[in-house]
């Protein structure tokens, strides 16, 4: 750990280097200006001047300006904005062992800021930041560096123009020596622009104490301590935001309300360089803040010719085609899915994405598993990607085309029925697939994209997504009904449209719904379809109190179902039946019909149709005035619903076990079950159950 020296020890130094410099002027004495040895010449040069650096060092101590008087050819300090916790990061790669640290990321995210505020600081004493006894800027940004260019930066800087007239070899070897001599900081700017390889094998072997900070777009150093650098936070954008409307004298823009400014946050992902940009835009005369925002998500302007342009020329085909897929996907991606929609395999793809990821320019997460790694774009990199792929709209079509028929084949592989494996997968991939859905793709496509909605329609009515499903299913109620596919759209009528309006306890909806359907499978001799359609009737009909119909309708459909073998619907279809029982009164009989599909269902790897027997078995249990027994399966029911992750089914559950709670007088957890139960009624939109907790609330 490189810490600061106090004055007394400047002092010490001070003392033990006039010392030195008193033996070298001895062994000097014996020869004249011509015939004293270079070694003895160059040595005497160097404690000269490090008597000169300490002393200026004491002088600063004592004045308590310990940093002034320090060697550096550092760029100007600006106003800088955050980055707390990089900085932190930084200092603490500084004080360890590293002696080489690497700050990475895009054009504009503010790397090279970073870096020289971390130096300025360097040069200042403190207990959590390293320190330094000169530093060295050498910057690639508007030239070519080789290592030539960076020997003499160090040489000038520590005020050894000698060395910078040497020959390269030599050149190399006096640099070392003054490197090795205190603790300097190299920082080189734009390290991924440099062709020489010499500069990065120097900057691997560079001498102790000295150390070296790099800015680059590219990993390139395999040695360096990594610290990959993200956009500002949301507050630090806004305060970068606000500073600059305050430096550019645009007060409306300083004072605006956060809500204001946070699109410009969202547009830019942080990106100082890119907020800067869209401020200065703002400015001009005809421009405001909705056109910078156009600009941002059309990447428009030099802005990203600046941010990308170089970065685009440096990737392979393979990589360009790859950032050109990467905007398809609404925020990150699987390999898988890359692969299937670039159409780049195996080797070139890994290559590909290698070069993206040490470009910056995708994002990877670090998952153990491969097949759980996601990529993704910042936003400034997707919207420069997506207006490359504007530019080639058949290559935009035909992937299009890759993206639909891969999720079509995703979505057969892991949707339908419940399964845990399954739905969490679909999880991973759902605001891809939310996003297809919501596009108004064309009419060649439709199949394709129904065949998704109905083979994610349990995931999305299992996983809480009622209003999204009600959403999708109206859209495409219209379009199947607007293309003649009559069946399709009867059955999203059925499920989840007629279901999600039940549930939500819109009955008359749910009704029209799936009256609807039932009529026309009906007219299709659709045998199937009309005892499903039945069945959700039967269920409509039980919730409007209308326990004769319901119980006609619903044992209909339990013939139908065990004639053909269709044991899940039975289980529920029988379950439906008890709780018709439980509401006149029939308690033995109710009871005798969950038990007989208790076993059943406990072989069905399926928890929410056992959770659906353990919470009516629960509920009878609690009419029956055993309290103990019924709290035991309604805790088994919500085991099972949280195993299922169906966030109403859990809802129903802690809402009953309070209740029995109530009813039991043990009112110790019933309040924390309720509020949670609410809390996920409220997210669902089921108005009835909110109003029916907030009396229980009330009346506690």
């Amino acid at each position: 750990m490189i810490l600061p020296m106090s004055e007394h020890s400047l002092e010490q130094a001070l003392a033990m280097a006039r010392r030195s410099l008193e033996v070298l002027e001895t062994q000097a004495a014996g020869y004249s200006v011509l015939t004293i040895p270079a070694h003895l010449f160059l040595e005497l040069e160097e404690k000269r001047k490090e008597i000169a650096r300490l002393e200026t060092q004491v002088r600063a101590a004592a004045a308590g300006t310990p940093g002034l008087g320090l060697p550096h050819n550092l760029p100007r300090r600006g106003e800088f904005v955050g980055r707390a916790v990089y900085k932190a990061r930084v200092h603490e790669a500084l004080r360890s062992r590293s002696y080489l640290v690497s700050i990475e990321g895009i054009g504009g995210i503010g790397k090279t800021s970073l870096a020289l505020e971390v130096a300025y600081e360097c040069l200042q004493p403190g207990e959590s930041t390293a320190h330094f006894d000169g530093a060295i800027w050498a910057s690639a940004r508007d030239r070519s560096l080789n290592l030539d260019d960076v020997l003499d930066a160090v040489a000038r800087t520590l005020d050894y123009p000698g060395i910078a007239q040497k020959p390269l070899e030599e050149k190399r070897e006096g640099v070392v020596r003054l490197l090795r001599s205190g603790a300097y900081l190299l920082l080189v700017d734009n390290f991924e622009t440099i062709t020489d390889p010499a500069v990065g094998e120097f900057l691997q072997d560079l001498p102790e104490p000295s150390k070296a900070l790099v800015t680059t777009r590219e990993r390139k150093l395999e040695r360096a301590w990594t610290i990959p650098l993200k956009g500002l936070e949301e507050a630090e954008a806004l305060a970068l935001i606000r500073a600059e409307g305050r430096r550019i004298g645009m007060p409306a823009l300083e004072q605006a309300e956060d809500g204001v400014l946070l699109p410009l946050y969202t547009a830019t992902g942080g990106a100082p360089l890119a907020l800067k940009w869209a401020v200065g835009q703002i400015k001009q005369p005809g421009q405001s803040l909705e056109t910078a925002l156009v600009a941002l998500h059309e990447a428009r302007g030099g802005l990203f010719e600046y941010m990308f342009a170089r970065s685009w020329e440096m990737l392979t085909p393979e990589a360009q085609r790859v950032l050109i897929v990467m905007p398809l996907f609404a925020t990150s991606a699987a390999r898988e899915a890359i692969e299937a929609v670039s159409d780049v395999q195996h080797f070139a793809l890994d290559e590909a994405l290698r070069q993206l990821v040490q470009m910056s320019l995708v994002d990877v997460t670090d998952e153990l598993e491969m097949r759980h790694r996601r990529l993704r774009l910042h936003p400034l990199t997707r919207s420069f990607s997506g207006a490359r792929s504007c530019g080639l709209p058949e290559t935009g079509s035909l992937m299009k085309r890759r993206l639909i028929e891969y999720y079509h084949a995703y979505t057969q592989r892991y949707g339908g029925r419940w399964s845990q494996e399954g739905f969490d997968e679909l999880d991973r991939e759902f605001p891809n697939l939310a996003a297809m859905l919501d596009a108004d793709f064309e009419a060649h496509f439709f199949d394709e994209i129904i065949g998704i909605f109905i083979k994610i329609n349990d995931f999305l009515v299992i996983r809480g997504y009622w209003n999204m499903a009600l959403d999708f299913g109206n859209r495409f109620i219209e379009k199947a009904t607007d293309l003649g596919k009559l069946h399709k759209a009867a059955r999203v009528r059925l499920w989840p449209m007629s279901w999600v309006h039940r549930h939500q306890g819109y009955l008359d909806e749910a009704r029209l719904e799936a009256s609807q359907a039932l009529e026309y499978f009906e007219s299709q001799n659709d045998i199937r379809y009309i005892h499903f359609a039945k069945r959700h009737l039967g269920r409509i009909a039980q919730e409007q109190g209308d326990l004769e119909q319901a119980q006609v309708l619903l044992t209909e459909a339990l013939r139908y179902f065990q004639d053909k073998g269709i044991s899940r619907e039975v289980i529920m279809t029988v379950v439906n039946l008890a709780e018709i029982a439980l509401k006149k009164g029939l308690l033995d009989e109710a009871k005798r019909l969950c038990l007989s599909q208790l076993d059943v269902a406990r072989q069905f790897d399926d928890p929410e149709r056992l959770a659906t027997v353990y919470f009516t078995l629960g509920q009878i249990e609690n009419d029956q005035g055993d309290f103990e027994r019924s709290k035991a399966y309604l805790e088994d029911s919500l085991s099972c619903m949280r195993k299922a992750k169906r966030p109403d089914g859990v809802a129903g559950c802690l809402l009953a076990l309070g209740k029995s709670a109530i009813a039991a007088g043990k009112l110790d957890s019933v309040m924390g079950d309720l509020v949670e139960a609410r809390r996920v009624y409220v997210q669902l939109d089921v108005a009835e159950r909110i109003r029916e907790i907030d009396q229980i609330i009330k009346e506690l």
